[in-house]
């Protein structure tokens, strides 16, 4: 894992921002730094690398890497690149490491574009030819590391994280207001709605994407993957879970084989118990995990967290949270690396999580990201899988075991009718009377099948929920210098996923169904057949306290860039009514994002 950083342009870079640029890297990869230099006419490309050692941890596999007239530089893991040695060595190449990096580069010799299709992993690499001046960028399938471009001026600019090619363009910070009303009115889910960042002009690279930047700044973009969805109907329910097992079976032996210390944030759900089931049985119990702890009873599931731990026989360490703490700086050094708003209090609270596995020397951690999306697992899913069900029979029964089972114990009233098709994906945290700016976009859902729970797992897949949520793992973790791995989003695993044929996925009112029913014998069933799911999530009055005077006249001030977007007045009188319930927690601690993203860059 490590932080890359480009640049294409006339500009010649002092060895001050060298210094600069490479201090702003150095979470992203302590274990090694360094640059090329590149010339051809007047342009000047210049490849920064930050490395994080992992696989090969000799020097002999630090970035950049040259070989003939390629040099590549590179973030993430191949998993499967023990089968491509195999690949290169037949083609009468010879090896000079045991990294992946290598294999990405010499894989790129030999097939130029089309190497991506043989990668398993998570990746973002640029390559440089020498001879035809050409550059190319590669993001993988999912997305699991994040790849940003910006031009201006002439100047091409590609790297991890938005903060080091705002510093590379010199300290740049046009907001893109039209982002920040988005997330203040609808939340997290708005996030990836688009390409554009927080920045005006730097976007995302889409997932499953390469670029190619020929030697007169003309990039050529080409979509290299997206999921099938086409279901297999011959496929029973056996032969689901048999290749699923079959699946995590191997795969988490490919994924997560390591001498290094792994760790797992462990909650009472069946993501994080499915992957220490799994682990444990094909790796041992070699791995430590962590919890967040609220006492807030909607959120708390230490009990379940204690079960599953002693069940497996592994260490567990607890992070209780408390407003007595200052959460607040810490609110405030996260976001000024994160480069914009941290998009939820869950999000916030798991680098709670990566710094307790820092301190331990935890260098890989994997996490449960995607499991919802690909099998079913949030309760709206039950109200679009009922409507899914084409047999009076089905829907009868389901219904049943629905209403004796979820509707007990959901909060959110919208929820509660089996009967509605049209779920609401965006929920507004600020009207526009709250706002600076009325009509702002309400973005639609993509249309992928006309199968209404499958459509929805789709937008939650590739645009509302996975991909923010892979970017922020990505930026929590890297700040503590550690690489996350997420298991269920292996190729193999998405294709299976949308083959299933849809009644398998909630029967008997089980979300995940599959998954549970894979997990026999691996995980407990106090967590295997819990209905229940609390989500890794947390009260934000666990975090701040507003009785706290010093929060209390931050969280008002006056003269904070916040209230150019938000009726201060409005918010104020909203507050008084001390009316905050699941939702208006989350616009509290929105607000409070967004106000310290304002300030730090108007600080800059």
């Amino acid at each position: 894992m490590c932080g890359i950083l480009g640049y294409i342009g006339n500009k010649e870079l002092d060895s001050g921002k060298i210094r600069k640029i490479l201090s702003l890297m150095y979470n992203r990869g302590p274990d090694h730094q360094a640059i090329r230099k590149f010339k051809f006419y007047k342009k000047n490309i210049y490849l920064f690398s930050s490395r994080l050692k992992i696989v090969d941890r000799l020097k002999r596999s630090n970035q950049p890497m040259s070989f003939e007239n390629y040099t590549i530089i590179f973030n993430g893991e191949i998993y499967n690149h023990n089968d491509l040695k195999k690949i290169i060595i037949s083609k009468g190449m010879k090896l000079s490491t045991n990294s992946d990096t290598e294999i990405i580069l010499k894989m790129y010799a030999l097939f130029k574009s089309n190497c991506v299709n043989y990668f398993e992993g998570m990746w973002s690499f640029a390559i440089y030819n020498s001879k035809t001046y050409e550059v190319f960028l590669s993001r993988d399938r999912m997305g699991e590391k994040p790849l940003f471009f910006f031009k201006k001026n002439n100047n091409i600019y590609f790297g991890s994280q938005t903060i080091y090619l705002r510093a590379l363009a010199d300290n740049y910070n046009s907001l893109n207001e039209k982002k920040i009303f988005s997330y203040l009115k609808y939340g997290f889910k708005s996030m990836e709605q688009e390409p554009q960042s927080f920045f005006k002009g730097i976007f995302k690279i889409d997932s499953g994407t390469n670029l190619l930047i020929d030697r007169n700044c003309n990039i050529k973009s080409e979509k290299f993957w997206k999921p099938s969805i086409k279901e297999n109907n011959k496929l029973n329910e056996t032969k689901c879970i048999s290749l699923i097992k079959e699946n995590f079976n191997k795969k988490i032996k490919e994924i997560c084989s390591s001498k290094l210390k792994i760790g797992l944030s462990l909650s009472g759900g069946i993501d994080s118990n499915f992957l220490l089931g799994f682990f444990t049985k094909n790796l041992g119990n070699n791995i430590n995990t962590y919890s967040i702890i609220d006492e807030d009873k909607r959120y708390n599931e230490e009990n379940l967290i204690d079960y599953a731990s002693k069940f497996h026989n592994v260490k567990n360490k607890k992070i209780y949270l408390s407003p007595k703490k200052n959460y607040l700086e810490r609110l405030k050094n996260l976001t000024k690396y994160h480069d914009k708003p941290i998009s939820t209090i869950s999000y916030f609270v798991q680098s709670l999580i990566y710094e307790r596995m820092n301190k331990d020397k935890i260098k890989i951690c994997i996490s449960g990201n995607g499991a919802d999306e690909l099998f079913a697992g949030y309760y709206h899913h039950y109200i679009l899988y009922y409507n899914s069900l084409k047999k009076n029979v089905e829907k009868k029964n389901f219904s049943n075991q629905w209403n004796s089972y979820i509707f007990p114990i959901l909060r959110r009233q919208e929820y509660k009718n089996l009967n509605k098709k049209n779920i609401e994906s965006f929920f507004k945290f600020f009207n526009d009377d709250g706002l600076h700016q009325k009509n702002i976009k309400k973005f639609k859902e993509k249309f992928f099948t006309n199968n209404l729970l499958k459509n929805k797992m789709l937008n939650e897949l590739l645009i509302q929920t996975m991909p923010l949520a892979l970017l922020e793992d990505d930026l929590n973790s890297m700040y503590y210098s550690i690489e996350n791995r997420s298991p269920f989003l292996n190729n193999k695993l998405i294709s299976l996923a949308f083959k299933i044929p849809t009644n398998f996925l909630m029967k008997n009112s089980f979300n995940k169904y599959l998954l549970r029913m894979s997990a026999k014998n691996y995980i407990g069933d106090n967590v295997r057949l819990n209905r229940e799911k609390k989500g890794f999530n947390a009260s934000f009055y666990s975090l701040f306290s507003l009785k706290n005077k010093s929060l209390k006249d931050w969280f008002f001030d006056s003269g904070s860039p916040i209230f150019n977007y938000v009726k201060r007045q409005k918010f104020i009188d909203t507050f008084k009514k001390n009316n905050f319930a699941d939702l208006d927690q989350q616009r509290l601690f929105n607000f409070c994002s967004t106000k310290v993203f304002l300030e730090n860059i108007k600080s800059q």
